[in-house]
């Protein structure tokens, strides 16, 4: 059945001026056309949605995210170790708090028994709600390294077989962890947890497959390694230096910021409030992080954004972006279409265009005069099939 949706704006993404009282056309899953009202046909029979008085704009597209961790909770490696149902219940619950809160696509970085094809195929196939996905199956981290929790690849020879394996089972991209990180004291902050040979076999083996890898990188020498050694996206950097971002921006990679694990009273500070050994990596990683984030904005490097698991809240992650520089506009892209290119999904989402899928979200307030707006999520379209009546519990 065609749908028409009618708004007050119309923000496509594609850099063209917002359309005032607008029409989005919707025939099963794909949008057919947009335009002004009076400039729009609607089909005899289509279903009329009225959005009026309401921001319509492309689905959201969280580029950095897991099924199963919820941060406030602690112990993130940990709870990727906890039986394979309970994870599978409880990532339900958090891709359903993703979706109403207007996300449509999600890139998973990371996932234990290959839950993340799992609940790729069951989205895919409509047995469940959620995003459509990205996945990157089990994370490739050293035995002592940041992020290990069941799987682990030592040396050169592990690491190709553990991409292949990945791969093969149904990654679309690899994910690597290269420097410690805030939430666990496992690995070096400013050395790389891996060698220059193991990452340079993990991006050849992902080349090869045509595709590319992704590193957890905070700060010091593996951020350089990623870019040196061809890693197209540089997730977090959060502590990244200017000779770093210079480095990154002369290699065309992209930076993933995270902020709301960082900064938002229910994310690691909750989670991990008894680890002193966290927290004061925690402290260290928030006293730089106007300044660099600042920096990164102004680097012009490529960047987009996503929450590292704290669920529902990508428009925080935008508002932050614009208390650092960024317009109301570029917060936006970089919750849209230029995460879209950093995920190589921009073929079929991230805008509203004739042929791209029907991922279609509207906001209670215009972002583009108040970011924060974002959070007032109203319809939720993935696919031309609405979602907002789903609880987000």
């Amino acid at each position: 059945m065609v749908k028409a949706i009618r708004a007050g704006l119309v923000w496509d993404g594609t850099g063209r001026a917002p359309i005032a009282d607008g029409v989005v056309l919707v025939d099963d899953d794909r949008i057919t056309a947009v335009g002004p009202a009076n400039e729009m046909t609607i089909p005899e029979g289509a279903e009329v949605i009225d959005r009026a008085g309401e921001f319509v704009m492309p689905g959201l597209i969280n580029a950095h995210t897991h099924i199963t961790i919820i941060p406030g909770l602690g112990n993130q490696s940990g709870q990727k170790r906890r039986p394979i149902e309970r994870q599978a219940l409880r990532g339900a619950r958090n891709m359903r708090r993703e979706l109403r809160a207007g996300v449509t696509t999600a890139r998973i970085m990371g996932e234990e028994n290959w839950i993340d094809v799992t609940f790729r195929e069951e989205i895919t196939a409509g047995e469940i709600p959620g995003p459509r996905m990205v996945v990157s199956t089990r994370a490739l981290t050293p035995s002592n390294g940041h992020g290990r929790a069941v799987s682990a690849f030592d040396g050169v020879d592990e690491v190709r077989k553990g991409a292949r394996e990945n791969l093969i089972a149904g990654a679309d991209f690899l994910k690597m962890f290269l420097t410690g990180g805030v939430s666990s004291t496992r690995g070096s902050m400013t050395a790389a947890s891996y060698s220059r040979e193991e990452v340079r076999v993990a991006v050849e083996e992902a080349e090869r497959a045509g595709t590319y890898v992704a590193a957890h990188c905070v700060r010091g020498f593996g951020i350089r390694l990623a870019a040196e050694e061809g890693v197209r996206t540089i997730e977090h950097a959060s502590m990244a230096t200017d000779d770093d971002l210079a480095l990154i921006k002369e290699k065309g990679a992209w930076v993933v910021l995270t902020q709301a694990i960082l900064l938002h009273p229910t994310g690691i500070e909750q989670g991990d409030a008894n680890n002193p050994a966290v927290m004061a990596r925690l402290r260290d990683a928030r006293s730089q992080a106007e300044e660099r984030l600042r920096a990164i904005v102004a680097s012009g490097v490529r960047y987009t954004i996503g929450t590292d698991s704290m669920h529902g809240l990508l428009w925080y992650e935008a508002a932050r972006l614009v208390d650092w520089g960024a317009t109301n506009e570029e917060a936006l892209l970089a919750a849209t279409i230029r995460a879209a290119e950093c995920c190589r999904v921009d073929e079929t989402v991230g805008t509203l265009e004739p042929g791209k899928y029907a991922d279609i979200i509207s906001i209670l307030g215009n972002p583009l005069e108040e970011i924060a707006s974002l959070e007032r999520v109203g319809l939720v379209m993935k696919g031309g099939r609405r979602f907002d009546q789903i609880s987000a519990e």
